[in-house]
């Protein structure tokens, strides 16, 4: 469900890592230029010859140049790179200039002709882009109909006082509580077919304001319940819900059980 017309801005902190990126290898690259052979590397395949002949010129005016034996083919690799290099650091020059123009148009711009704007008049405009807060709000403004628990059914509570089915689910829960990942338990998803299925946890990264579901096996050593695992699995696999993608995926067995440290490692990764 879309609660705003224009996503979070995300582009700036790509842009802003592309930067450093380029820097880093430009300023590589021109260090590389000191020491290097003077001019430039011409290759030649003659029709029916089985190798290329490399050339070495350093007068403009010279078409032909110097002929470098397979003896010094160190020569002409160092000439080759030369050359790349010099094209390379030129595109690198022209790609961080257009990333600093951009980013002057880009970061902030849109998010803060809101932000920046008196309480007054803030309370008159829908704006394209909602705050974190306000995002948040409106995705956890939903009521569905949770999935019943059976009379004699094992008591597991959140921090937050919401019973879940087990000791593990507690431990997501509880995780994503303290690191403010809001979720829904078991909120009805509805397949391809028709089915609807409650899958434990549907998480939502408020910087991406992407969703992910997440689903805890928590019996793998029992061949009945890992045979319907794998078929969850494959369902999801039709309707688009992949591992990474959009469904995260732990796991455990009565000897190797789920570790909190798995769990803030899932979160940091997805959902932060």
């Amino acid at each position: 469900m879309n609660y705003e017309l224009l996503s979070p801005d995300t582009l700036t902190e790509h842009l802003k890592d592309r930067r450093l990126e380029l820097l880093n290898l430009l300023n590589l690259k021109l260090k590389a230029q000191k020491n290097l052979p003077q001019g430039h590397l011409r290759i030649e395949q003659k029709k029916g010859a089985r190798a290329p002949q490399f050339y070495h010129f350093t007068n403009p005016s010279d078409t032909h140049g110097k002929y470098i034996p397979a003896s010094q083919q160190t020569l002409a690799r160092r000439l080759a790179q030369k050359d790349y290099d010099h094209k390379l650091i030129k595109i690198l020059r022209q790609q961080l200039s257009v990333i600093e123009k951009l980013l002057q148009i880009t970061e902030n711009r849109i998010t803060s002709l809101y932000t920046k704007s008196c309480p007054a008049r803030q309370k008159l405009i829908t704006p394209v882009t909602l705050s974190d807060l306000q995002y948040i709000e409106e995705w956890q403004n939903i009521t569905w109909q949770p999935r019943p628990f059976a009379d004699n059914a094992p008591e597991f509570f959140t921090a937050r006082g919401e019973q879940v089915r087990s000791k593990s689910e507690v431990i997501i829960a509880d995780t994503l509580t303290r690191h403010n990942i809001p979720y829904r338990y078991e909120y009805p998803l509805e397949l391809k077919n028709g089915d609807i299925y409650h899958p434990d946890f549907l998480c939502l990264n408020v910087r991406t304001r992407k969703e992910f579901l997440w689903e805890h096996f928590g019996m793998m050593d029992s061949l009945e319940y890992t045979s319907k695992t794998v078929s969850k699995l494959k369902s999801f696999n039709e309707n688009n819900i992949h591992p990474g993608k959009n469904l995260i995926i732990t796991m455990e067995t009565a000897e190797i059980q789920l570790s909190s440290r798995q769990v803030e490692n899932l979160i940091k990764e997805y959902l932060i």
